[in-house]
């Protein structure tokens, strides 16, 4: 049996497995090639759209499902959509009323193939600019069936968005409401987000619960951290996210995917270890 055999690791993108300048490091190359070539499944989870992901996969020894937009689209290794969640049609109550009340933010809209800007904002100008993302701007009334929808991105500055996220309190019984940076409110469908994906993930691949492992940095890893069986942070990590961490490794600079690996990796060889 190969040390890392019926093992998944499920890992974050953006201050996780990219350094400060977007990019995966050799040591984290070499590390995810070795956990698979040992049997390990590895599986990214990001709330990046899928044109933002896929110049990576080449990169990346993904040989599981993995998640995008938080969650709401899964992939298989072969990059077929398993599942798509969709979002309910108050979504576009709720898009009405944020942007009506802030006209200084943006939104942004994914589906499983495209991104719709209801509003623009700096912060959303510089965000397709910096990930080379097409989009269409869309109108209120132009937007239609929201069961295609996977996420809606608010965007401003971290003090706008404390304010948006307070005004958007009455729709928290029906919306996930997480943060990959300061400057993003990414919003789900209620049950929507990488800690359900990472579950649906290792029931799909046969993996028991106490050999499901991830690694992130920001809040909107929080629930996925909270399902695995153990947790992985980088030193960088938002304060949060290191509290509720099992196990702090590297700050992404540093080769935080290829530390947790060499975590992973002591911990099978240890004596009396049992599979």
């Amino acid at each position: 049996m190969k040390k890392f055999e019926r093992m998944l690791l499920a890992c974050d993108m953006d201050g996780t497995l990219l350094d400060s300048q977007r990019k995966v490091s050799v040591k984290n190359q070499q590390a995810i090639q070795y956990f698979t070539e040992q049997g390990g499944l590895f599986s990214l989870a990001t709330g990046r759209a899928p044109g933002a992901a896929q110049p990576y996969f080449d990169e990346l020894s993904i040989n599981a499902p993995y998640s995008l937009l938080n969650g709401a689209l899964i992939f298989d290794k072969q990059h077929n959509i398993l599942s798509c969640a969709g979002m309910p049609e108050k979504t576009k109550e709720l898009i009405n009323a944020a942007v009506s009340k802030f006209p200084e933010i943006g939104c942004e809209i994914f589906d499983s193939e495209n991104i719709y800007i209801r509003q623009m904002s700096e912060v959303t100008e510089t965000h397709l600019k910096t990930l080379n993302l097409s989009y269409q701007p869309i109108m209120q009334d132009e937007l239609t069936d929201t069961s295609s929808w996977c996420k809606i991105n608010l965007t401003g500055t971290p003090k706008i968005l404390g304010l948006v996220r307070a005004f958007l309190q009455p729709y928290a019984d029906e919306f996930c409401m997480a943060s990959s940076m300061p400057m993003f409110l990414e919003i789900t469908e209620k049950s929507v987000h990488k800690g359900a994906a990472l579950q649906k993930i290792a029931a799909y691949c046969g993996i028991p619960n106490n050999r499901i492992y991830a690694i992130g940095d920001s809040f909107n890893d929080e629930m996925m951290l909270r399902m695995a069986y153990k947790g992985f942070a980088p030193q960088n990590a938002d304060q949060g996210i290191l509290e509720i961490a099992d196990i702090v490794v590297r700050n992404h600079d540093c080769d935080a995917v290829a530390a947790a690996i060499e975590w992973l990796d002591n911990m099978e060889t240890r004596p009396g270890r049992t599979k």
